[in-house]
């Protein structure tokens, strides 16, 4: 990719910008300083995050497509982008900005702008569930009660610890489930709350989940969440955040290309944050280094 893009676009969700702040000109004094100029606007909606606008910006010709909102506008454009030769610009506006913290992209938007404005690309993986594209994580059972149960205007006020909360009132009620696993068409059967199958490892937080993730080896990362008692949590949430190994009946990790999970019942489910339809069989897929980010030089 050349430093200066002849056609760039921007895909930004105006709901992450505070009252009395013009996105537009916030972002185009950020990427103009990073030497980027000229681009393309694309407002995302309520109905569409931007899956639709990063169509319209390849069909305008667009040779670089900047995404300017949280996970879900991330997701949006990466499923667009997806198997393409158009690389994605992270200008990260949301809570969590899953992709850009694993990839080590700034979380400020000067700094994620000098990022684009170098021009360095990785070539990730992108997952789906489902055959719907995702880049972060995908879950069901506890982990997506737990999105279920954050509102927006929580995570306005106190940030990624509105997650936490939400993770404390999810304990009260999540059930425990003999869940089927076919990793790579090889069956077992495990007892637990919830799954987490992930792209990458890290959490809001900085909190490793899946330590061995890696966002490029064309692998999926699961992780079984099967603690019983809340003082296991509370083991689990220890051990997980020093970085030690934790016990069977805390967490289980495995590791494979093709994944399909069977629940019992039908339970809730997310992808990057996102509540899908709940949901018996869930089956994720991998299309290997599909999608080219624009990330720090020494990624």
């Amino acid at each position: 990719m050349a430093t200066n893009p002849v056609r760039p676009a921007v895909v930004f969700n105006p709901s992450k910008f505070g009252d009395g702040t013009d996105p537009r000109r916030e972002i185009a004094r950020v990427l103009e300083s990073a030497g980027i100029n000229d681009v393309l606007w694309f407002e995302t909606t309520a109905e569409d995050p931007g899956r639709g606008q990063c169509g319209d910006a390849l069909a305008a010709g667009a040779d670089l497509v900047i995404a300017c909102g949280g996970d879900g506008t991330v997701r949006a454009c990466a499923a667009a982008l997806a198997g393409g030769d158009v690389p994605l610009g992270l200008l990260p506006a949301g809570t969590g900005n899953l992709l850009a913290r694993n990839l080590g992209i700034p979380t400020d938007l000067e700094s994620a702008a000098e990022v684009i404005g170098a021009a360095h690309l990785r070539r990730i993986d992108v997952p789906s569930l489902d055959g719907e594209p995702f880049v972060v994580m995908g879950g069901a059972g506890f982990d997506a009660q737990l999105f279920e149960r954050t509102s927006d205007q929580l995570k306005s006020r106190i940030g990624w610890a509105a997650y936490a909360l939400a993770g404390a009132r999810a304990m009260r009620d999540v059930e425990r489930m003999r869940i089927t696993l076919e990793l790579d068409g090889r069956s077992e059967v495990v007892s637990g709350i919830g799954v987490v199958v992930g792209n990458v490892g890290t959490l809001t937080g900085g909190i490793i989940l899946m330590p061995d993730a890696v966002p490029d080896d064309g692998m999926l990362d699961v992780a079984i969440l099967t603690p019983r008692r809340w003082y296991q949590w509370i083991g689990l949430g220890v051990n997980v955040v020093i970085g030690r190994r934790p016990q069977p009946w805390q967490l289980q990790r495995r590791r494979a290309a093709e994944i399909v999970v069977r629940w019992p019942v039908q339970v809730p489910v997310e992808i990057d944050g996102d509540l899908r339809d709940p949901a018996e069989v869930l089956t994720f897929t991998m299309s290997a280094r599909a999608l080219d980010v624009c990330v720090p030089v020494d990624e």
